[in-house]
C-alpha cells in the first residue's frame, strides 16, 4: 500500500490552468457557532501541497478525520480519487486507471466507494461505479445502462439521486433493483446531499436570476423552497444542525431556513489568501473549501 506523507503547509500557490481542469486548491477551517448565535471560521490549514498546481477538488468526508478528493496531478491525463487523512497528515490514490473519476462518496452500508467515471472521453460516457474501498479496488457500474451521469448522491442502499448530462440537465431518482430512473424536475445544479430526514437537497435554476435550494420527498414526490441561493452559486454545505454554507467569491455565508430571511455573512476569506471557492464540505467543525485562485 502506497501512502505519501505531505506537510499541511498554510501558504498561498502560483498555479496554472491545466488543459482539461483548472488548477484548485484545498483548505480546511474549523468553525464554531458563539454564544451570540453568530458563527466564526479560525485555524486555517492549506492542504493540496502534494499537488501544487493541480487540480484537487470535490472534498467529501468520510468520516470526521478522512476525506475523499478528486485529483488530477500536475502534467497527468487523467483524474483519480485520492483519500486525505487530516489527523495523520497522510495521502493515499485508491484509483489508478486510465480513465478519469469524478465526484467520491461513500455508499451508505461504507462498503464502497462510489464516483463518476468517464468512459469515454470523445462521446461524453458517464457513468456511475462502486469501488471497494482498498487501492485498485474493483469496480462495478451498478446502472450501466444510464450514461450520461453527472453527479450523485446516495439516499439509502439502494436509492441514487443522479445528475443527468443534458440540454436541460435533469435530475433523476433511481433504485439499483428496478433500474428505472425518475425523472422529476430539470435545470439543476451540481451539488446535492441527503438531509437528515433522508430527503434530497438540491438547487433548481428556475431561471438565470432565480435559482432555490429545494428538498425533495421521495416518498410523497414533492419539492419544497428551503432558500433562493446567493446569486449565481450553486455549491452549498448542509450542516447536522440544518444550518446551509455557501460561498460568493472569497466571502462565506450561512442561514437556516427555520431562523435567517436571508444570507449571512460569516467571514471575508481573502484574508487568508482565498479568492474565489466553489465547492466544500462540512462535518462537525470541520469546514473543507476549494478555492480556484486568480490566473
Amino acid at each position: 500500500m502506497f501512502i505519501r506523507r505531505w506537510p499541511l503547509l498554510f501558504a498561498f500557490l502560483l498555479s496554472r490552468l491545466e488543459a482539461q481542469v483548472p488548477a484548485t486548491q484545498l483548505y480546511e477551517f474549523r468553525i464554531q457557532k458563539g454564544e451570540t448565535g453568530k458563527f466564526v471560521v479560525h485555524s486555517p490549514r492549506y492542504l493540496s501541497a502534494f499537488n501544487e498546481g493541480g487540480y484537487n477538488n470535490q472534498p467529501y468526508f468520510i468520516n470526521d478525520y478522512e476525506i475523499l478528493i478528486t485529483v488530477q496531478e500536475k502534467g497527468a491525463g487523467q483524474t483519480d480519487i485520492f483519500k486525505l487523512n487530516l489527523g495523520l497528515n497522510t495521502l493515499q490514490p485508491l484509483t489508478r486507471t486510465s480513465l478519469s473519476e469524478y465526484s467520491p462518496t461513500l455508499t451508505p452500508d461504507g462498503k464502497y466507494i462510489s464516483c463518476v467515471r468517464v468512459d469515454d472521453q470523445a462521446t461524453g460516457l458517464q457513468r456511475l461505479y462502486r469501488y471497494e474501498r482498498k487501492p485498485k479496488g474493483k469496480a462495478i457500474s451498478p446502472l450501466p445502462d444510464i450514461k450520461n451521469v453527472g453527479y450523485h448522491a446516495w439516499l439509502d442502499t439502494q436509492n441514487v439521486a443522479l445528475f443527468l448530462v443534458g440540454k436541460p440537465h435533469q435530475m433523476a431518482l433511481v433504485n439499483l433493483e428496478s433500474k428505472d430512473p425518475l425523472l422529476f424536475t430539470s435545470d439543476v445544479g451540481r451539488c446535492m446531499t441527503r438531509n437528515a430526514a433522508g430527503h434530497l437537497v438540491y438547487v433548481h435554476k428556475i431561471s438565470e436570476s432565480y435559482w432555490y435550494i429545494k428538498e425533495y420527498d421521495p416518498l410523497m414526490q414533492k419539492s419544497v423552497i428551503l432558500s433562493e441561493t446567493l446569486p449565481g452559486c450553486e455549491d452549498f454545505a448542509l450542516s447536522a444542525e440544518g444550518h446551509f454554507f455557501m460561498c460568493k467569491g472569497s466571502k462565506l455565508y450561512f442561514m437556516h431556513p427555520e431562523t435567517e430571511k436571508n444570507w449571512v455573512e460569516i467571514a471575508d476569506l481573502k484574508y487568508f489568501g482565498l479568492e474565489s471557492v466553489s465547492r466544500m464540505a462540512l462535518r462537525g467543525d470541520r469546514l473543507i473549501l476549494v478555492n480556484q485562485p486568480a490566473q
